[in-house]
């Protein structure tokens, strides 16, 4: 079985936009692997700052990344499908 998101992350350096850290009391957000990084529909993000809200202080942070095109594709294999 497989499912493929496709949409939009803020790129920097090779790490994506996403949370950092997130304990049910407080989440932050920054840099960190692709693989973690947040995936947002295009449709509603035109500019890397549409991923977060006015007055944000991630804003100049965001401003030097990059918004690009992604694809992620999740594969889990159950049982005789494993190798």
């Amino acid at each position: 079985m497989a499912k493929i998101v496709k949409g939009v992350m803020a790129v920097k350096d090779g790490k994506g936009w996403g949370v950092t850290y997130k304990d049910g009391h407080s989440t932050a957000y920054g840099w960190t692997d692709l693989e973690h990084a947040g995936i947002h529909e295009q449709e509603f993000c035109n500019d890397v700052t549409d991923l977060t809200y006015e007055g944000s202080p991630y804003i100049d942070e965001l401003k030097r990344g990059k918004l690009v095109h992604v694809t992620k594709t999740t594969t889990v294999l159950v049982g005789d499908d494993v190798s």
